[in-house]
């Protein structure tokens, strides 16, 4: 069919056109993203053995809601890298609020902590688990937003697959939280950052194919 044809049965038949509810499927791609990345740490990992008394400390509400808010934050990111015209300056600042919070709590921690102590606040065996996984939970909810944004329209694929990788990081970084031990917000700052800026990297080269047009 020659493309004049196509436009012209187009025109006539408003209903042959795909209904795309970008919001909803980005919401979808996070909800999924979520369950899929918590599912695989219950299962390779297993949730922190002390959680219900970390569950009343809050140093760990402070890491995971830092976490939370970035999942947020990058998702609206996601989700507007996908509507036509739309600017990112904004959200992409917003996105900084929640390493900014970390920052803020590092710097109170150092200052209340005696010089002798300051460095083990940045440190824990798990540093390489940490680096390891953050990445590997982020891959299913990587692929639910890769879906989302090929059914919008991202005229930058380029940042749209970065904002792609933020948010898959950020997901995979909160589902670890559950199953890591280590809760001061220098040693969250540091090492998640690490992952989740390896994260980011490695998304946005692979998913930068999947959103070209």
């Amino acid at each position: 069919m020659k493309t004049d044809d196509l436009i012209t049965l187009l025109a006539r038949q408003p209903d042959a056109l795909p209904k795309v509810h970008p919001a909803r499927d980005t919401a979808l791609a996070v909800l999924a993203g979520l369950a899929a990345a918590f599912a695989m740490m219950a299962l390779v990992l297993g949730p922190r053995p002390d959680l219900a008394e970390a569950a009343i400390a809050p140093l760990f509400w402070q890491k995971a809601g830092a976490l939370a808010l970035l999942v947020a934050l990058a998702g609206v990111t996601a989700h507007r890298s996908g509507l036509p015209g739309r600017s990112l300056r904004s959200a992409e600042r917003l996105r900084w609020a929640a390493p900014a919070w970390l920052a803020v709590a590092t710097v109170a921690t150092l200052m209340a902590a005696p010089a002798g102590e300051r460095l083990g606040l940045f440190h824990s065996p798990t540093i390489l688990v940490c680096l390891t996984m953050v990445p590997l939970l982020s891959v299913l909810p990587a692929a639910a937003m890769v879906w989302a944004l090929r059914r919008a329209a991202p005229t930058d694929p380029a940042r749209a697959a970065r904002a792609v990788g933020w948010t898959a990081g950020a997901i995979g970084a909160f589902a670890y939280a559950f199953h890591c031990q280590a809760d001061q917000p220098g040693y969250v700052l540091v090492w998640y950052g690490l992952a989740l800026i390896a994260t980011v990297a490695l998304t946005q080269a692979t998913a930068l194919r999947w959103l070209r047009w």
